[in-house]
C-alpha cells in the first residue's frame, strides 16, 4: 500500500494515486524493485510540479509504503523535500535499531505532512492505539474499531492544522499477515469528520493489471441488466437472461493500456 502527503492533483488534474498506478502497470517485480522504480520515477517526474507551488517549504512530497515482505511486516518511504541546496531525496525502508542490528525489526509507525505536528508527540497516542491493533490481531475487536480510532486521530490532525493543508476525510486501509489468526485479508474505509462515510474506489495493481480500470468497465457493461433483473424482482417477474455483453466487455478491456507510463501530466 502507498500512502502519499504533498503533491495534490497537478494542473491538469492528474492525482499522485493515478500516476503511481501507470507507472506500476504492465510490472511484476519483486517488492523493493517496484519501489525503487516509483522513487526513480518521482525525482524526474515531480520536481516540475513542485516548481509550481509558491511556498517552497510546501515543496515537498513523500510516500509511506507499509507492506508484508516475505511475509514480515515491513515499512519503506520515498521522500522529496525542497532545500537552499535545491532537492534532497530519500528512499529507505525504516527499521528498529541500526543496520548491523541482527533482529531487523520494522517501525511500527511512520509520520508524514503536514498535519504531522499536530500528533507530536506520539507517546501521548501511541500506546492505546498499539494495544487496539493487537487485540484485533487476536481477533479480540473488529478491524473497523481501529479503523475508527485512526479516522478520529486524522480529523484531530485536521482540526489542529491551521493552515488547512490537512483535510477532513481520510481512508484507512489494513491487512493481515497470512501468519496472523486471520491468515490474510484485509479490508478498507473511508471516513469524515472522524466518521464512516461512503468514498471512491482505490486505485489497485495486481501482478502488473489494473484492477480498477477492469471492475469499472465490468460494472459499467453490468449496470443495465442488474437494473433489469432489480426490476423484475421488484414486480414479480422471472429475471431476464444476461444480454450477452460479453463482446463489448472484451472490446473495451482490449483497449486498456497494459504498459507502463512514467510521465506526471
Amino acid at each position: 500500500m502507498l500512502g502519499y502527503s504533498g503533491l495534490g492533483a497537478t494542473a491538469l488534474g492528474s492525482q499522485p494515486s493515478q500516476w503511481v498506478s501507470s507507472v506500476l502497470r504492465g510490472r511484476h517485480h519483486p517488492l523493493e524493485h517496484m519501489l525503487k522504480v516509483v522513487a526513480e520515477a518521482m525525482k524526474r517526474e515531480f520536481i516540475p510540479h513542485l516548481e509550481g507551488v509558491r511556498d517552497t517549504k510546501l515543496r515537498r512530497h513523500s510516500f509511506i509504503v507499509p507492506a508484508f515482505l516475505n511475509d514480515r511486516p515491513q515499512i519503506y518511504s520515498i521522500d522529496m523535500a525542497h532545500t537552499d541546496q535545491g532537492y534532497w531525496f530519500r528512499y529507505t525502508r525504516h527499521i528498529i535499531g541500526g543496520a548491523l542490528t541482527p533482529l531487523q525489526i520494522a517501525a511500527t509507525i511512520g509520520l508524514a505532512g503536514s498535519g504531522t505536528a499536530a500528533l507530536l508527540p506520539i507517546d501521548r497516542w501511541k500506546r492505546p492505539l498499539l494495544n487496539l491493533v493487537r487485540a484485533y490481531n487476536e481477533k479480540k475487536i473488529l478491524g473497523r474499531t481501529v479503523a475508527k480510532h485512526l479516522a478520529q486521530l486524522a480529523y484531530s490532525s485536521h482540526l489542529a492544522t491551521k493552515d488547512g493543508t490537512v483535510g477532513p476525510d481520510c481512508l484507512v486501509i489494513w491487512r493481515n499477515s497470512k501468519r496472523s489468526l486471520h491468515k490474510g485479508g484485509g479490508a478498507h474505509e473511508f471516513f469524515s469528520h472522524g466518521v464512516h462515510a461512503e468514498g471512491a474506489s482505490i486505485p489497485t495493481i495486481a501482478n502488473g493489471m489494473d484492477l480498477t480500470a477492469l471492475v469499472q468497465i465490468i460494472m459499467e457493461e453490468m449496470a443495465p441488466h442488474w437494473e433489469k433483473v432489480h426490476e423484475a424482482w421488484e414486480k414479480g417477474e422471472e429475471p431476464p437472461e444476461f444480454d450477452g455483453r460479453g463482446d463489448a466487455i472484451n472490446q473495451r478491456l482490449a483497449q486498456l493500456p497494459s504498459t507502463p507510463d512514467e510521465k506526471l501530466r
